[in-house]
């Protein structure tokens, strides 16, 4: 009896129990599902890292745990103008001398030499431009005036030698003529080269920018690679280099109601009180009463000079301004007062005073003894100053430290 066939015929499907196919064709199904890629995410990215750049930047200084650990005090202040009573009006500390720098000729500035708040002495060198082309016309101007002092060498030789046959009847007294003119017209062509010459070097001392007074820095109004110019023409132009402040001409300029103008006449004693340190009070005296009335506010400007002066005096500072009778014009400036375990062991009295974590050495003069524990300071300090008690002699200007009050 032969076996049956088991072999499914061609193209049957198999039976429920029987084995899956050997290829499954669902999985060689293309998908054609849409896929979406942000295209948003390297700009996010770039706009986070920068705005946490912007966050690192502005944070303060981190204090390292490694850095060492100093005992502070503050410099106290005792003493000094106390008066509040009186008339009294608000104004602004402004210069009396100030300058905006510039050039009389127009160029493009290859040289600054100043940042805001540098300090200039007359006659220092703020700025450069380029005078390139200049020079080359300079060094033109002198190669052809030695040309012309040769040619009126020769026109002075000619003449001399005309002079020579003109005696001896040798010469025409029209060839004599010839050569005195030759000779004068030699004599023009050099001065006029000299003046040209002297024209050049004029503008080339004007690409330079002279501080015109002793000064501080307050702004810097064009960077290198600018056009300068006296006159600004043109979207990139600049029309100064830098302003200059000469600190001691500050003063003090109020707008005095009408009604209270018979205590402002030139001279008369006030007291200055700066909003930011609104305790001590400067001596101060009326320099001018402006000849005009601001009819709208109904004021008149007054200018007040200070007496007692010192770094705290900043130019736009609001102040208020104490006028007071003669018997309190002179009050005792106040006193500074610096705890002794502040001074260093050192040839002159020095300290160690901290400012924003980090130490600045500062030399200072003393004055008397108050009680056991400070002394007055008649220089270097002005109050307020955290400075470091018992210093490690080791320490140096500039190192950073950690701030611990006893």
């Amino acid at each position: 009896m032969q076996d049956s066939d088991t072999t499914p015929p061609q193209g049957s499907r198999p039976a429920s129990g029987d084995l899956e196919p050997r290829h499954d064709l669902a999985r060689l199904r293309i998908d054609r599902t849409p896929r979406t890629t942000s295209q948003r995410w390297p700009l996010l990215l770039l706009f986070g890292c920068l705005a946490a750049y912007i966050a690192w930047k502005e944070l303060p200084p981190l204090v390292s745990s490694h850095d060492p650990e100093v005992i502070t005090a503050r410099v106290q202040t005792r003493g000094g103008a106390s008066s509040r009573s009186g008339v009294a009006s608000n104004g602004y500390i402004v210069p009396r001398r100030r300058a905006a720098l510039s050039t009389d000729i127009p160029g493009r500035l290859i040289e600054l030499n100043v940042e805001e708040g540098s300090r200039v002495q007359r006659g220092d060198v703020v700025a450069r431009l380029d005078s390139r082309e200049l020079q080359a016309v300079l060094a033109r101007l002198q190669a052809d005036r030695v040309a012309r002092e040769a040619e009126q060498e020769r026109s002075r030789l000619a003449l001399e030698r005309q002079q020579t046959l003109s005696r001896t009847d040798d010469a025409s007294r029209s060839d004599l003529d010839t050569a005195r003119a030759n000779a004068k017209a030699a004599v023009a062509q050099v001065a006029s080269v000299d003046a040209s010459i002297q024209e050049i070097e004029a503008r080339i001392d004007k690409t330079t920018v002279y501080a015109p007074f002793s000064g501080v820095v307050t702004e810097k109004n064009a960077e290198v690679g600018e056009i300068v110019s006296s006159i600004a023409t043109g979207a990139n132009a600049r029309g100064s280099v830098v302003t200059l402040v000469d600190f001691e001409s500050l003063e003090v300029q109020i707008e005095l109601a009408q009604t209270t103008l018979d205590v402002a006449r030139a001279g008369a004693p006030v007291l200055i009180y700066l909003d930011a340190y609104p305790d001590e009070g400067y001596r101060g005296r009326i320099r001018q009463v402006w000849p005009t009335a601001n009819r709208a506010k109904a004021t008149v400007e007054v200018r007040a000079e200070f007496i007692d002066r010192d770094e705290r005096l900043l130019p736009e500072l609001g102040v208020r301004v104490v006028f007071v009778p003669e018997s309190e014009a002179n009050p005792t400036p106040p006193a500074v007062l610096l705890p002794r375990r502040a001074l260093l062991a050192r040839e002159q009295p020095t300290v160690m005073v901290v400012r924003d974590g980090v130490i600045e050495i500062r030399t200072v003069t003393l004055r008397d003894a108050v009680g056991d524990d400070l002394i007055e300071i008649g220089s270097g300090l002005i109050g307020g100053e955290t400075v470091v008690l018992d210093a490690d002699p080791t320490l140096a200007d500039g190192d950073r430290v950690r701030l611990r009050r006893p």
